[in-house]
């Protein structure tokens, strides 16, 4: 007959083992990254917004926490999307910056995040989504812009 302290040592070792189960669930179920990522609707947010009021450096940090959340990844479309972000901040830290060229990096980026967001989990598939109709509404803002930047 197993003693008290046999015992409790055991439901120690259940429950250490339990917890690893646990975690490794979140970890291939993608629950600990989703944890991890910057905040999806902020940044939907800032995206219905006026493109001419927001400014570079802020701007600049948004794409590298995403850089930064994306590192590591080994799928393709999600190197495509980091590529692109990389992209876009070069355009906004250039001098003269061509608004229908950053346009144009939004609209890839808003496919890529769709079609990102067309693999994904239940949970993360709707604001990926989202996020991709704002990219597109406001790559047609930067556009609107440039052009009567042009004028």
């Amino acid at each position: 007959m197993a003693t008290q302290k046999e015992k409790k040592s055991q439901k120690e070792t259940d429950s250490s083992e339990l917890e690893k189960e646990q975690s490794s669930a979140k970890k291939s179920s993608g629950e600990s990254e989703i944890d991890n990522a910057p905040d999806v609707e902020s940044l939907t947010e800032t995206l219905h917004g006026d493109p001419t009021e927001i400014e570079s450096d802020e701007a600049i940090n948004s794409i590298d926490e995403w850089v930064d959340f994306l590192k590591g990844h080994k799928q393709d479309n999600i190197k495509e999307l980091s590529a692109s972000l990389k992209d876009l901040k070069k355009l906004l830290k250039g001098k003269k910056s061509d608004g229908s060229e950053i346009a144009q990096v939004l609209a890839t980026l808003a496919e890529q995040t769709n079609a990102i967001g067309d693999e994904a989990a239940r949970g993360v598939k709707g604001p990926l989504h989202t996020l991709g109709k704002a990219l597109v509404t406001f790559s047609h803002k930067v556009e609107r812009a440039a052009a009567k930047d042009e004028e």
